[in-house]
């Protein structure tokens, strides 16, 4: 016994740094205790989720119960968006000195009563007000959480980690609206708000629990956003905005899509947006491995397959597939989600390394591009259903795809001005 106790201090002891500070061996597992902790904070981007979404799969109940239009009711998902984009730079800046931690529980509190007050607003102008009223706070969830969690690894584990993290918005498409669709269509449409309530309520506990406290991010003091937008981030952001307001063109109204494609109705339609989670969950760890590759290659991509499932949407529902229509939607869903989910670890990561301490300022730019695009690409879906029908969002995303790969392909390439600079050392040189 004293022999085996001799040779565990011994192997203790080959865990410490040359400057005798201990670090965790393999008996503390910090590996499985950083894992846990990052898990904790995909609780942040899961309440967001599902907050934001829980009504797109009842917006003809929903329609039918406030005594309005379907595109009306789709517009709650622009001002949201919208809301959202303006206030996650701004709260961003003004709150970048307070604890990351104790805001981002904050802001789960915040969702927690915006689901609240909506489930009891009695009309539609209320739930607008109360959601406009939510989304500016809400916008910091993703640019805390993602802050929090590339502080706490190194370098080249930060796209794993963001990918952890962002898992939170698989489980919203995977779980959180899929349940709140079919509590809605069980209990009425109001069950799907207290769903995304309570969803808020144990990420707050959740957090408050597993998320360390007062993790070293990068110094805000120098932090400002010409910093966090240089190099390639301003195309960057640009492409996070095309590629959801390619995607949510048809997502936003991803209720009377399923019923055109399949002829599917009700409860079913829940059933039929696991696909999305489904393929989110693949999306990330993908997107985590295409980090690796020249970024324009990986958005090339990306926005190459986002655009051939917005094509195959409006195919699929001007003609008719038969026994073919569910598995061919189920597989048109996944991979446009996994593009989708695809698209944050590839960008985030390059933000990150371009941005330095102006890495929140660029995550929240970044989010308020991805919020503008989902309330841009509702907005569009709804111009498009009001002016001829529900078939032709798929032909109108897949056009902003096709915008984005046009942006895509200059990413890399010098600014102007160093081109002008290098043609004229090259003449000065002959």
């Amino acid at each position: 016994m004293g022999n085996l106790e001799g040779s565990l201090s011994r192997n203790r002891q080959l865990v410490c740094d040359r400057t005798g500070t201990s670090r965790p061996s393999d008996y503390d597992s910090p590996q499985a205790l950083m894992n846990t902790r990052l898990l904790s904070l995909a609780f942040a981007p899961f309440a967001f989720g599902t907050s934001a979404f829980a009504f797109v799969g009842l917006i003809v109940p929903m329609a039918e119960g406030l005594e309005i239009s379907v595109p009306v009711v789709g517009q709650l998902q622009t001002v949201f968006a919208i809301a959202c984009g303006f206030g996650g730079p701004i709260l961003a800046r003004a709150l970048a000195r307070f604890d990351r931690k104790r805001l981002l529980m904050l802001i789960m509190l915040v969702l927690l009563s915006m689901n609240v007050a909506s489930a009891l607003a009695q009309g539609f102008s209320a739930i607008m007000a109360i959601r406009i009223a939510g989304g500016l706070f809400a916008a910091l969830t993703l640019p805390l959480a993602s802050s929090i969690a590339v502080a706490m690894v190194p370098e080249l584990k930060r796209p794993a980690a963001l990918a952890t993290v962002l898992s939170g918005y698989t489980l919203a498409f995977l779980i959180g609206m899929p349940m709140a669709t079919l509590l809605g269509e069980t209990y009425g449409w109001r069950a799907a708000f207290w769903f995304a309530g309570a969803v808020s309520l144990v990420s707050v506990i959740v957090i408050a629990v597993g998320t360390p406290a007062k993790v070293a991010v990068a110094a805000a003091a120098g932090a400002n956003f010409k910093a966090a937008l240089q190099g390639d981030n301003r195309r960057l952001v640009l492409l996070t905005l095309l590629a959801f307001c390619a995607t949510f063109s048809t997502v936003s109204f991803i209720a009377p899509v399923i019923t055109a494609f399949t002829g599917l109705e009700g409860a079913a339609i829940g059933g039929v947006q696991i696909a999305t989670g489904v393929g989110s969950l693949l999306g990330l760890p993908a997107g985590a491995m295409l980090a690796r590759l020249p970024v324009r290659r990986a958005v090339l991509i990306l926005l190459s397959i986002t655009g051939g499932t917005q094509l195959a949407f409006t195919l699929g529902m001007i003609q008719s597939l038969g026994p073919l229509a569910i598995p061919m939607l189920l597989v048109i869903m996944s991979l446009g989600s996994a593009a989708l989910f695809a698209m944050a670890p590839v960008v985030q990561t390059q933000l990150a390394r371009t941005a330095g301490a102006s890495a929140t300022l660029a995550f929240a730019v970044n989010g308020s591009m991805l919020y503008f695009g989902q309330g841009l690409g509702a907005s569009l879906g709804g111009s498009v259903l009001a002016a001829s029908s529900i078939a032709w969002v798929g032909v109108a995303g897949a056009g902003v795809a096709a915008l984005g790969v046009l942006v895509a392909s200059g990413l890399g390439s010098p600014p102007r001005s160093d081109a002008r600079e290098g043609d004229l050392g090259a003449l000065a040189a002959e």
